[in-house]
């Protein structure tokens, strides 16, 4: 009974094979196999490449704090002790940034570009410092591209004195940084070296990766549990009861028709096969018929007969030309599902994205042909619509390109610019009860981008209407930098909040990226690391200050154009 359960199983598995239900599955089911392990290992690959910049982004990014430290603070290395308390804060067993180390240049000799350092001082313990005179040689690299590369680092718990570790060694970062000299065509100060470990990176890339492992096998089966529904009921249903219809038609029943009540390919060859089945039962009819008037006539049988036998070969003729047609159908219907497929990928694709924005965009239409609209709402509704065909314009952008936009910076009248940006957040101040007052020099022209500007601004205003939800109180105040020059002017921006300010204890920590402290689903921790970068990129600096329940007050510089009065206005906008 096994052996007969066996080979009935083996047949029943070839016949499936044959058929063009398991030829789709196969091939579709590859397909899409092939597709979901490349896109898995293609984000894989990113993530693994995104964590490598990161890290010696990292690195190049501390190198560089501690270089405009040493600018300003002692660029002549006097107080070795204060520098490495200031490395210490930024390195540490419970931080990325491994070790930094500070090294002072001595030219070989007068008028050349050869250098030896000296090592000054170093977060970490002296005796745990390796170098020697000659990392010199890396004084000659350029400030913009510092010198990185990939090292092993030596486990916090080795013990090179018996050769014997108890921790691998991990990858990590070595950048050496130039400090260059800010006084023009002198010599750079040192060199500042910095090592930033990957080990809690590495740790959280493989752990996605054994997760990505661990799904992937259920999401390919659930891709092939769901394509063999989909085949079946598209497909090998219908086909098992045309196949049945034709078997019991080939048995001897006129009276068989292929029941199915579809639109599609399918239902127009079981609408075919039933007139090929009413044909062939007509002329059986037609057969017996005639039959029985040769029984009953003896003139003329064999004309009769004649007649009636090639009548019958016409007939077999068109139910040939009929099979033929429908293998031809079959071949067709291949063809369909898989344009069928591609189809409805795209138009999901193109409904998703399309609808929405059409539905708004008519809705602000209508709105906007209404008569009875006051000057503030039309203007509202203006603004509004430019949104929308900025939501557009950025859909339109992220499809042509990820690169990003140069600084194209522009004289903009600084009154203009935040009375454009009044019209996006007076609504939700109103609605929040908060007050917002600025004031600024008569003749304000900053010399900015002004798309940069916008985000900084609005990046600013929405992290203090989240620290004030009971309402209260922004003030922005620009004014002439003391430190700035005619020919350069630049203007000291200042806003100021009285929400619930920032604890002290992480008030150092809220401009690195991804750091935030609303809740979970409210912030993505890149708002003020954008805006730093914004203010850097005008060539600026921003720092903070915030007392926790009283406030927080966010300074920053930009460039201007000039400032002919010294006059004030200020202006009060009411909820």
């Amino acid at each position: 009974m096994k052996q007969r359960a066996w080979i009935l199983f083996q047949l029943r598995a070839l016949k499936w094979f044959r058929s063009v239900h398991a030829k789709l599955f196969l091939v579709t089911g590859l397909l899409t196999s092939l597709l979901t392990l490349a896109i898995a290992y293609t984000i894989i690959d990113n993530s693994r490449k995104e964590m490598l910049d990161y890290t010696r982004n990292l690195a190049i990014q501390t190198a560089r704090i501690v270089e405009s430290e040493i600018q300003e603070r002692d660029e002549h290395f006097l107080s070795p002790a204060k520098i490495k308390e200031f490395l210490e804060t930024l390195a540490g067993t419970d931080k990325s940034i491994d070790q930094i180390d500070v090294f002072k240049a001595e030219p070989t000799y007068k008028g050349t570009s050869r250098f030896k350092v000296t090592l000054v001082t170093s977060s970490a313990e002296d005796a745990q410092v390796i170098w020697t005179p000659e990392l010199g040689r890396y004084m000659n690299s350029p400030e913009e591209i510092p010198t990185s590369q990939l090292v092993h680092l030596d486990p916090p718990d080795s013990n090179p004195g018996n050769g014997q570790s108890t921790a691998q060694a991990s990858m990590g970062w070595e950048v050496y940084l130039p400090i260059s000299n800010p006084r023009a065509g002198k010599f750079p100060l040192g060199l500042v070296r910095t090592y930033c470990d990957m080990e809690r990176w590495e740790i959280v890339w493989h752990n996605n990766l054994q997760r990505t492992y661990r799904i992937l096998p259920f999401a390919l089966l659930g891709e092939f549990a769901l394509l063999w529904m989909i085949l079946s009921w598209l497909l090998n249903r219908p086909l098992k009861v045309i196949t049945a219809a034709m078997s019991r038609l080939e048995s001897g029943d006129s009276a068989a028709r292929a029941n199915i009540e579809r639109k599609d390919e399918l239902g127009k060859i079981a609408d075919r096969f039933n007139l090929m089945a009413a044909q062939l039962e007509k002329a059986a009819a037609e057969r017996e018929s005639m039959i029985e008037e040769i029984r009953g006539l003896n003139t003329g049988l064999q004309e009769r007969i004649g007649e009636a036998l090639t009548e019958l070969q016409s007939k077999n003729e068109e139910l040939e030309n009929l099979l033929k047609r429908i293998a031809l159908l079959r071949e067709e219907l291949g063809q369909q599902e898989r344009l069928a497929i591609a189809g409805q990928l795209t138009m999901a694709f193109a409904h998703e994205v399309g609808t929405p924005l059409n539905l708004v965009n008519s809705h602000l239409q209508l709105l906007v042909a209404q008569g009875d609209l006051s000057d503030r709402t039309r203007t509202r509704l203006g603004t509004i619509h430019a949104q929308i065909t900025r939501v557009g314009d950025i859909v339109r952008k992220l499809l042509v390109t990820t690169r990003r936009p140069e600084n194209a910076p522009e004289p903009i009248a600084f009154g203009e610019l935040i009375a454009d940006l009044q019209q996006l957040w007076s609504p939700t101040l109103a609605k929040r009860d908060i007050t917002f007052q600025y004031s600024a020099p008569e003749q304000c022209t900053l010399l900015v981008d002004r798309k940069q500007m916008e985000q900084l601004f609005i990046n600013l205003v929405n992290n203090a209407v989240d620290a004030m939800p009971k309402g209260g109180r922004i003030q922005l105040r620009i004014a002439a930098d003391e430190l700035s020059s005619h020919r350069q002017p630049r203007f000291e921006v200042a806003l100021e909040d009285t929400g619930s300010g920032i604890p002290a204890d992480i008030l150092a920590m809220v401009f690195r990226p991804l750091f935030t402290t609303k809740p979970e689903g409210q912030g993505t921790g890149l708002g003020l690391s954008i805006c730093r970068e914004i203010v850097r990129v005008h060539g600026g600096e921003i720092r903070i200050q915030s007392i926790e329940y009283q406030g927080t007050t966010i300074t920053f510089t930009l460039p201007g154009v000039a400032m002919e009065s010294e006059q004030g206005t200020e202006e009060l906008i009411e909820p």
